[in-house]
């Protein structure tokens, strides 16, 4: 631990005297005070007048790191963390994913099931750029924006005539990857077509947990003492390796009418597959005493499918944007063995659970420009909706399509749908100030939730919970004061709200532990207050320099909280409170020498007790050196402990501080083909982070090699 902050504090101190190793390829772009962004006003301003943190990754960046997943990209902004391994999982400021706006080409990603989004569904080399704007964005966006904003933005051709591109990659744990993409475009016509798929069977699972009754006594195949859990358990072995596959293909059609207007329709197919191998018992028993059995560590095997579906409509002569998009999640759920034959192949029967989602949405806004004001309106609508579905018996555990044995079905579902007007006012009232004055109203209503237990197509037991509904308005004030032509000084203030999601709401789950978690319906919304002050300077040609301190305070938090040793219920809780600040530093050392630094102090609170999922320190630092035809990039990164007062020692759940140091090599052939070779965590940390919404515990992965190979036309 002690040898990890000396290790980070050094490289950070080398990283500063431009001497050191550090991060992400190419990442100047991303703190380049001349970028241009449309996400965090709906409208295409340099990056130094927006009064926001606002970062861009581009295709570039991408390509020189040889990023791997959408969570890798999306990790290369400051005080963002994201994880391959762990489902859904993105944090920025103390939020997580159901708190965080994802979208993809404007449509959204956080799913209507749990508000997660499963990076290893979103395929990264379509991604054109990815847009981050940290801090409370409601007023434009809604109430899933209080934490900020993450917009990837696929590829579409602008060039004439047909272009492509082939990655192919390989690297530890059997792990390829092969992307394959053409696009062209002839008079008004553009179209565009890709496919990628990843497998590997080497992301680390989660352990195996008994609860504190059943717990008592057990010890390893040495007689020693078996760990426990913050929540009082027993871990009695681990699932073993995670394999996945993931696929994606889809295809992009653009007509533009004139040079200024232009509809785009995209489409996405992806699914995501997953199993584990290699389960292991820490007591050397399958069986013992009844307590648990082998299929306690055969994990789950899962399956999920989506079609997205994006039709958008840009006029830059009226300055009319209309988007619709359709998410539907047809394939989501996990089969659980029930009954398993160790002796046979892990084979048998198991319980299968289906969480099908659908998304819809709607924005239409436009602009106008009157003397010193640019006006913003613009209306939305959405609506999601989830099932769930527990069959308590299928055949075969290990094939989604089994055959259903038990005629018992227990049934979970609801839908909500929000309405939406904003309204924004750029006012630039004098050559030095900028003001952005603007609000959203949103009428929020949940409806048609139940839950059913059905009994040989029966109805045996319903619930109904009725609707209601609910309406806010969230507003928000920005100053930006340009103080000279390289420093730009700007304040913000915004109010949100953050409806519960349909997980929180209507669904029944088990957790880790065998609790039962209970939905509530009468979760109120979270109310949120944001402030920030910020800095955006360039120092000559070679410096860019931002940083910020900002406050958010929730009220109404809403917490899953311990009933007692056997239920666990989503309630709101009271006051939650985060602040902190960042700094960002990008360095031009030469034309062929970039290097970088960012960090993240940030702490929070819920009702005065500390908010340990939070962590205080985020550190991102790198170099990129480049001289034709080789480029070289060094990248670490730390991230302070997250551990409760009295669970250090060994304890699992601890979640202690790591530091990961990545190295990646680009060698370029010609104008046309390219090399890459990436090693992944050069040091082989250990480290574990969690999924908050299963509360699984997984670590991460050691020390792995990655070899790409890039042709583009």
């Amino acid at each position: 631990m002690k040898d990890m902050k000396k290790t980070a504090a050094l490289l950070a101190a080398m990283a500063l005297l431009g001497v050191g190793s550090a991060s992400a390829a190419e990442a100047a772009p991303m703190f380049a005070l001349q970028g241009v962004t449309v996400t965090a006003t709906r409208q295409a301003e340099s990056l130094k007048d927006v009064p926001a943190n606002v970062q861009v990754i581009t295709e570039k960046d991408i390509k020189l790191r040889n990023v791997q997943t959408a969570a890798d990209a999306v990790a290369m902004a400051t005080g963002v963390s994201a994880s391959n391994s762990v489902e859904g999982t993105v944090n920025l400021r103390g939020y997580n994913s159901k708190n965080i706006l994802v979208l993809v080409d404007g449509q959204q990603m956080n799913t209507a099931w749990d508000g997660d989004v499963d990076w290893n569904m979103i395929p990264v080399e379509n991604i054109r750029k990815i847009e981050v704007v940290s801090g409370g964005q409601s007023a434009l966006y809604g109430g899933r924006a209080v934490g900020g904003v993450i917009n990837i933005i696929t590829k579409s051709e602008k060039r004439d005539g047909v272009h492509g591109s082939a990655v192919v990659s390989y690297g530890s744990h059997a792990t390829v990857k092969q992307a394959y993409a053409v696009h062209g475009k002839k008079d008004k016509l553009s179209w565009g077509t890709f496919y990628e798929s990843k497998q590997t069977n080497g992301w680390k699972s989660y352990n195996v947990y008994l609860s504190k009754k059943k717990s008592t006594g057990l010890t390893t195949t040495t007689g020693a003492k078996l760990d426990s859990t913050a929540d009082g358990g027993t871990i009695i072995g681990n699932r073993g390796n995670k394999y996945v596959l993931s696929e994606s293909y889809g295809f992009n059609l653009g007509y533009a009418f004139n040079d200024d207007q232009k509809l785009t329709y995209k489409y996405t197919h992806s699914i995501y597959d997953w199993h584990y191998d290699g389960a292991e018992s820490f007591t050397g028993k399958w069986e013992q005493s009844g307590k648990y059995s082998a299929k306690t560590f055969l994990g789950d095997k899962g399956w999920r499918t989506y079609n997205m579906h994006s039709l958008t409509y840009n006029d830059q002569r009226n300055k009319v944007h209309a988007h619709f998009g359709y998410v539907d999640y047809t394939k989501d759920g996990s089969i659980t063995p029930g009954t398993v034959d160790p002796n046979n192949n892990f084979d048998g029967s198991g319980t299968k659970k289906s969480y099908p989602s659908k998304s819809w949405d709607f924005e239409l806004n436009k602009r106008w420009t009157l003397g010193t004001h640019t006006i913003l309106a613009g209306t939305s609508y959405g609506q999601d909706q989830f099932s769930q579905d527990v069959y308590g018996k299928v055949a075969d555990w290990k094939n989604w399509n089994s055959t259903v044995l038990s005629k018992a079905v227990e049934k979970h579902s609801g839908k909500d749908k929000i309405w939406a007007l904003y309204l924004q006012d750029k006012w630039e009232f004098s050559s030095k100030w900028t003001a952005y004055l603007g609000g959203r109203y949103d009428h929020y209503k949940k409806y048609d939730g139940f839950t059913q237990t059905v009994q040989h197509d029966r109805v045996t037991g319903s619930t109904s919970y009725g609707s209601s509904s609910y309406s806010k308005f969230s507003p928000k004030l920005s100053l930006d004061y340009k103080w000279d032509d390289n420093t730009n000084l700007y304040v913000s203030y915004g109010k949100s709200f953050n409806p519960p999601i349909l997980y929180q709401i209507y669904r029944e789950g088990t957790s880790v532990l065998g609790n039962t978690i209970h939905s509530n319906p009468d979760l109120a919304p979270e109310t949120i207050d944001n402030w920030e002050i910020g800095m955006k300077k360039k120092v000559g040609n070679k410096t860019d320099i931002h940083a910020d301190v900002f406050y958010a305070k929730t009220t109404d938090a809403i917490q899953l909280v311990e009933l007692d040793d056997e239920n666990k219920k989503y309630q709101n809780v009271g006051e939650a409170k985060t602040h902190g600040f960042e700094i960002a530093v990008s360095q031009k050392h030469s034309d062929n020498w970039t290097s970088y630094i960012n960090y993240t102090w940030q702490t929070g609170k819920i009702n005065d007790d500390k908010n340990y999922d939070i962590p205080r320190h985020l550190l991102h630092l790198g170099t990129t050196f480049h001289k034709d035809p080789w480029t070289v990039n060094v990248d670490g990164m730390f991230i302070s402990d997250r551990t409760e007062a009295g669970m250090i020692g060994g304890h699992f759940k601890s979640r202690d501080a790591y530091f990961l140091l990545n190295l990646n090599t680009n060698y370029q052939f010609n104008k046309n083909f390219s090399m890459q070779f990436a090693i992944e965590n050069v040091l082989d940390r250990e480290y574990f982070d969690e999924d908050i919404s299963t509360n699984h515990y997984y670590i991460g992965d050691g020390r792995t090699f990655t070899l790409s190979a890039r042709y583009a036309f």
